[in-house]
């Protein structure tokens, strides 16, 4: 069965790729441009076991649509996925409540596995 997320990166190409890579090892992808998007979304009857987010979006950066979603009920694991690797980031996704934070030049398997068990799976 194949693990349901929720991905929300602003950059098209690289959620496409994404997408893709993720797809073809098992992972079922519901992708989004920005954070409203998907608080829309989760409006609405959407499965998923996790949320994966990019840390620099527009409208809401990651830090922020994290606190949207604990603000609205949501309690999906969240985790960041970006390019800002820095002890200053980690400490501020940990406070915000991130399972995880990982650097987006991690190995696509690894990035499998990460979510996976994140999942429990």
């Amino acid at each position: 069965m194949p693990l349901p997320i929720l991905l929300v990166d602003d950059d098209a190409l690289y959620r496409e790729v994404l997408t893709a890579d993720l797809e073809d090892r098992g992972v079922a992808v519901t992708a989004f441009a920005d954070g409203p998007n998907l608080l829309a979304a989760l409006a609405g009857d959407i499965e998923a076991e996790l949320v994966l987010v990019d840390w620099t979006l527009p409208y809401l950066s990651g830090p922020d649509l994290l606190r949207a979603l604990r603000r609205g009920g949501c309690q999906l694991p969240v985790a960041f996925l970006t390019g800002r690797s820095g002890v200053e980031h980690l400490a501020e996704a940990q406070a915000a409540g991130a399972v995880d934070f990982i650097d987006k030049s991690c190995d696509i398997d690894e990035l499998v596995q990460r979510l996976r068990r994140i999942a429990g799976r």
